[in-house]
């Protein structure tokens, strides 16, 4: 793939083992512009992100006199669809060299390394679509000139006081709590015996799972099981302490599987979560905050809702981006694709 620009011709090509350097060092040049709070991501970040994920990593860069100038990539997560299973792709950490920027036409670099990346990797069997959480700039380009679509804008989230979750004890209520190094295939079979028909959701296993959170380098995360008294699996949770982006008096309930409506493992889980919250020092937490879709019906929206938390816009926007066999709406998409934090490289 080649292509023409201001600073000449530009090659764009599939990721080779060893341009992680030059991708890294380019990530870290751009995005801190700007961002007094930004930290320079390490080398290890970027192989457990990209290089470890069990999915892989679909990446494009785009090289000037030898130099990559512009990288577009994605970390793929398996969904299941009504039809199977199929690769999505969350769209992460474009960047292009400030000296290699035009003006938003068709012939600048950023339009061009991302709709190569469309047509390259955009198929059914690769990434049946993207979805993402585009900043106000990306955003506005994005739905103007790149195929990005709305389908929660804002996306929601849904907040408890650690205090008023405190009280909720595991056992009270014939559930047991334990934290846990990593999962099994136990996880596996829950989840696939949760699948709701009608739904898109992320498969989470413990292919998944493990490396997303307990191999994590960066991010310390807890692992919750519980079970019943007489030892019947009653759910998982995984959450964070604080947030390094622009919270940090919150802990995070980053992902869960538990069946909808079964409120006493929530009030277990939850429990435990606050009591470790509030054992935690520095930063100080007051907050629970979690991410569930408001669907209809039985949910975990709605069970969190008869929980007590309470729901508010974030500044987040989810949009996807078809293609041409993606077989899905925006508005499908809306009412289907179940996204939460653990989906996200947000938290």
């Amino acid at each position: 793939m080649a292509t023409t620009g201001n600073a000449g011709e530009y090659a764009i090509r599939t990721y080779r083992s060893g341009d992680e350097h030059a991708i890294l060092a380019l990530f870290n040049r751009v995005f801190a512009v700007g961002n007094a709070d930004f930290e320079p991501r390490s080398l290890r970040h970027w192989q457990w992100e990209f290089a470890e994920n069990p999915e892989g990593h679909p990446t494009l860069v785009a090289e000037s006199g030898g130099a990559i100038v512009g990288v577009f990539t994605a970390i793929p997560e398996r969904f299941r669809f009504d039809d199977g299973v199929f690769r999505l792709g969350q769209a992460v950490d474009t960047v292009v060299a400030p000296e290699h920027r035009q003006s938003l036409r068709k012939s600048g670099l950023y339009l061009t390394i991302s709709h190569a990346w469309y047509d390259h990797f955009g198929k059914r069997d690769d990434v049946r679509f993207l979805y993402g959480f585009p900043n106000p700039q990306a955003f506005r380009i994005g739905t103007r000139l790149s195929g990005y679509e709305p389908v929660r804008c804002p996306v929601l989230e849904q907040a408890l006081p650690i205090e008023a979750a405190a009280s909720w004890r595991d056992g009270s209520e014939g559930v047991v709590v334990e934290e846990i190094e990593r999962f099994g295939g136990e996880l596996d079979r829950l989840d696939a015996a949760l699948a709701t028909k009608g739904t898109i959701a992320g498969v989470r296993d413990a292919r998944y799972w493990n490396w997303r959170f307990a191999d994590c380098p960066t991010t310390r995360y807890r692992l919750l099981r519980a079970e019943s008294a007489s030892g019947r699996l009653r759910g998982f949770l995984v959450h964070g302490y604080s947030w390094h982006g622009f919270r940090k008096d919150i802990a995070p309930v980053v992902d869960f599987v538990i069946a909808p409506g079964d409120l006493a493992t929530w009030r277990a889980l939850l429990g435990d979560v606050a009591r470790a919250a509030q054992r935690h020092a520095t930063p100080k937490l007051a907050t629970l905050l979690t991410w569930a879709p408001p669907f209809p019906g039985p949910s975990h929206f709605a069970d969190l809702e008869k929980l007590g938390f309470q729901s508010a816009d974030t500044f987040f926007n989810l949009c996807i981006r078809r293609f041409p066999d993606s077989g899905i709406t925006p508005e499908e998409a809306r009412d289907r694709l179940y996204i939460n934090m653990g989906d996200s490289d947000i938290f």
